[in-house]
């Protein structure tokens, strides 16, 4: 097991390098540059121009600024802003708190219901409540976000619930004004996430139900609510847990289209605002905060495999 956990641990660390050459590569790619947000008499005259790239050192070759980025972020360094020379490190380090908070706070709107609909939806297959579900759960996923969130900044209309209108609150400031304020954005975050968890455990446990292990425990006397809890719930935990651990993975690390409508300074705002300004270093130090949440929330899932199935284990234990 513990050779499990160190392969799937390089493979993270593989995947992030990879992530990090792609996106340092694509932004520098870009025909954009940061100079082109200078005042224009100084964006147009070349020795002017030159000069500020040679103190941006962006002159330099390409390898060789890919080496020193690499080389500062190994050690916590994701450099200086373009724009205004603060650090990078410092920006993302204000900002992931308040998208890691919106992201646990939409994951719990959406995981809680999402777990009690699709057992309750499943126990009644094919009644009314089934049908209903399956209904809604369709809808939620049809509803695009940026437009959800936009119609209910209109129907609510209110600044006790808008965190642009009154301001954004910390919650370490103002725990139940911060928890006001986010909770029309996390709603709007993890609906889609709602839906497909929904779906996905309804139809695990649907499948699971007409399996042979629940006949046998039905067979056996075993209660209802022990044939869900020991055998159906084991069965569809799985694909479950696979889906909820890639749409939580989005929920924490996607926040881009909800936090520039809430207008929330997280990472997905502050990402926005890097490429407005074409400012290749706090985009770059953004993309690697996201990148690297979504792939640990991931190694987390396929290491929660271990504890939910015992079957993966018994898996690892005979090769």
């Amino acid at each position: 097991m513990g050779t499990y956990i160190l392969r799937r641990a390089l493979g993270v660390l593989v995947v992030m390098f990879a992530v990090v050459t792609g996106m340092f590569l694509l932004l520098h790619a870009s025909p954009v540059s940061p100079v082109n947000q200078l005042a224009p008499q100084v964006a147009a005259d070349p020795v002017a121009r030159a000069a500020v790239e040679h103190r941006m050192g962006l002159d330099r070759p390409l390898l060789v600024q890919y080496g020193d980025y690499l080389g500062g972020l190994l050690t916590g360094d994701m450099g200086e802003s373009l724009y205004d020379g603060s650090s990078v490190a410092d920006q993302v380090g204000r900002a992931l708190p308040v998208s890691l908070e919106l992201g646990f706070l939409a994951t719990v709107l959406a995981g809680i219901p999402a777990l009690l609909l699709g057992t309750w939806s499943a126990l009644r297959q094919g009644r009314a409540v089934d049908r209903a579900t399956r209904v809604l759960t369709v809808l939620a996923m049809s509803l695009p976000g940026y437009w959800l969130a936009v119609v209910l900044m209109v129907m609510v209309d209110d600044p006790d619930f808008l965190p642009g209108a009154g301001g954004f609150v910390h919650f370490t400031d103002d725990p139940a004004r911060n928890l006001q304020v986010l909770l029309l954005p996390a709603l709007v975050l993890g609906l889609a996430a709602f839906a497909m968890v929904t779906r996905s455990l309804r139809g695990g446990l649907v499948e699971a139900y007409a399996s042979d292990h629940v006949a046998f425990a039905r067979a056996m006397g075993s209660s209802r609510l022990d044939v869900l809890r020991r055998v159906a719930l084991r069965g569809a935990v799985v694909p479950t847990l696979t889906v909820a651990g890639v749409l939580i993975g989005g929920l924490l690390s996607g926040t881009v289209l909800v936090e520039n409508v809430f207008q929330i300074p997280g990472l997905g705002q502050l990402m926005v605002t890097a490429f407005q300004r074409q400012d290749y270093q706090l985009a770059l130090g953004g993309c690697v905060a996201t990148a690297a949440i979504f792939l640990l929330l991931n190694l987390v899932v396929d290491l929660l495999y271990l504890v939910v199935d015992p079957r993966t284990r018994q898996g690892l234990a005979r090769a």
